[in-house]
């Protein structure tokens, strides 16, 4: 009688041991898989902060009068002149945050493409954008809509993953400020 009541609990103990084994298993591939989604989300604003940061800085540059630079920008777009492959030759460079219906292939609801022309031709568009908000500063650091004072500008990117894991999107978030040497 006792040794078939150690061998019960022993297939207690063993169960519950497996069962905590399997459990802990699925917590650690649920986290690895969260993990490896924020890293492509925070991949993909590594990449396009480096785009933005480099077009942002070329704001003015080759431009006879500094003071036309920028085109126009509002709350989600911002066109501007820069010779940005330093050949002598004005491009003109814009950045607009297209609408939530252009997305059609992804199940995130909020997701966006972030428009890229240069002389009118698109450059791709970089998909996940949730959010793209550019603010123009005149000399005094006050907020302007003035394209012709602008001295320095604020940026703001949101990307989000294109799907959920468990119903939650993996987000990444960046707050930039660019000084342009030729405005």
């Amino acid at each position: 009688m006792a040794a078939m009541l150690d061998l019960v609990g022993s297939i207690l103990i063993g169960g519950l041991l497996l069962m905590m084994i399997i459990n802990v298993n699925t917590n650690m591939t649920q986290m690895s898989m969260e993990d490896r989604m924020e890293l492509m989300v925070q991949e993909s604003l590594a990449v396009l902060i480096d785009e933005i940061e480099y077009d942002f800085r070329k704001i003015g540059y080759g431009v006879a009068n500094p003071s036309l630079a920028i085109i126009s920008a509002d709350s989600s777009s911002i066109s501007f002149w820069a010779d940005l492959e330093n050949n002598g030759s004005i491009e003109r460079v814009d950045y607009s945050l297209g609408s939530v219906s252009e997305v059609a292939g992804t199940v995130n609801p909020r997701d966006r493409i972030l428009h890229r022309s240069i002389n009118g031709q698109s450059y791709g568009g970089s998909l996940g954008v949730v959010d793209f908000q550019v603010t123009l500063h005149d000399v005094s650091g006050a907020v302007t809509t003035d394209t012709k004072v602008v001295k320095w500008l604020e940026y703001y990117l949101m990307l989000e993953s294109a799907f959920p894991f468990d119903t939650v999107y993996a987000r990444s978030v960046w707050n930039g400020s660019i000084r342009p040497k030729n405005l």
